[in-house]
């Protein structure tokens, strides 16, 4: 037998070895999660937390759970990505606080407007009764909800294509918002009208001019892309809050053994508080970036903040008239504020 053949046998016959393992491995799980969230997979919210989700469950559970990860909406799309693990079509995901709005009310303590200054506010009002209310009143209309992925509210903002200091410098324009509250808001306020775009579409909606602006995270700006089609920004705290919440199929979870299901529990609160650290990191590292990719990075002045929060809690009581719940967590909110 020539060199060249031995040498082909040798690799096929390793190459058939490790692949026969790496099957063998995924067979050892007993329970298989598909996860599915709606981040592009390279997106630093994602592989900082979701993989980080899912390493800590495969590790923890000694190989007993596998976490299969589907981003971008590849197996459902953000609208409907809630109904599809309560009635099982997946067994878990991440959405949005936003989307969360049409099944709990009350979570529109973090989709309006001017309610958070800081990530730290919304740390702290997650982690404290607010926080243990929201997830109750979940659980009586039968999700799962396992913990939150806390984004930086330090670099929310408003994206636009052209400057964007005070409310006024929106008049006229088309803003997409991430709620209703805020779509008052824009009207009120700024004399602007909305026009909801999915995240994946966003770019595409800027650069044809269907949107002139959108509520933003400026690591939206940088890591999308977004930049490109529309480069001003204007930092505020205020804009509604853009956290997650990991849930978990009920029935799923619950023919889980006991041990079992203290590691989802376990691994969606260390995501939890390990999102609390990416999203300073991130805040940090995405503020020098963006000065490199936007034409402007607007902090408001002290001047421009009065225009921005005058009259906020009358303005609370007109966009949340028919949401008491709501209305009554952002005043306890407000009160803790002060």
């Amino acid at each position: 037998m020539s060199l060249l053949k031995k040498s082909f046998i040798l690799v096929f016959a390793l190459s058939f070895g490790l692949t026969s393992l790496v099957f063998a491995e995924s067979q050892k799980a007993e329970y298989i999660i598909r996860f599915a969230h709606g981040l592009p997979p390279t997106h630093r919210i994602a592989t900082n937390n979701f993989d980080y989700f899912k390493s800590l469950v495969e590790q923890e559970s000694g190989g007993q759970i596998a976490v299969k990860l589907y981003p971008s909406g590849q197996l459902v799309d953000d609208k409907h990505m809630l109904g599809a693990v309560k009635n099982g079509s997946i067994e878990a995901c991440a959405i949005y606080s936003f989307y969360i709005v049409r099944t709990c009310p009350s979570f529109a303590i973090f989709t309006a407007p001017m309610v958070f200054h800081n990530t730290q506010e919304t740390i702290d009002a997650i982690e404290s009764p607010i926080g243990n209310e929201l997830f109750t009143k979940l659980e009586k209309k039968g999700y799962m909800p396992l913990g939150w992925v806390v984004w930086a509210q330090d670099i929310m903002g408003i994206e636009c294509e052209s400057p964007v200091h005070v409310p006024l410098d929106l008049k006229g324009k088309v803003i997409r918002p991430l709620s209703s509250e805020q779509a008052l808001y824009l009207k009120e306020y700024c004399h602007a009208q909305s026009a909801f775009i999915t995240g994946a579409e966003l770019y595409t909606a800027l650069q044809r001019g269907t949107i002139d602006g959108t509520d933003a995270s400026l690591e939206h700006a940088v890591d999308r892309k977004l930049s490109e089609v529309a480069p001003y920004f204007c930092v505020l705290p205020g804009m509604p809050v853009v956290n997650e919440v990991i849930f978990v199929n009920k029935r799923f979870y619950d023919r889980l053994p006991r041990n079992l299901q203290n590691v989802l529990k376990k691994a969606a609160l260390e995501t939890q508080q390990h999102s609390y650290e990416v999203a300073d990191k991130i805040a940090k590292e995405t503020t020098k970036k963006a000065k490199a990719c936007m034409k402007e990075v607007y902090y408001p002045t002290s001047n421009d903040l009065k225009l921005w929060y005058a009259g906020i809690d009358e303005f609370f009581e007109r966009a949340l008239k028919d949401n008491p719940e709501a209305l009554k967590l952002i005043m306890m909110e407000r009160n803790q504020q002060k």
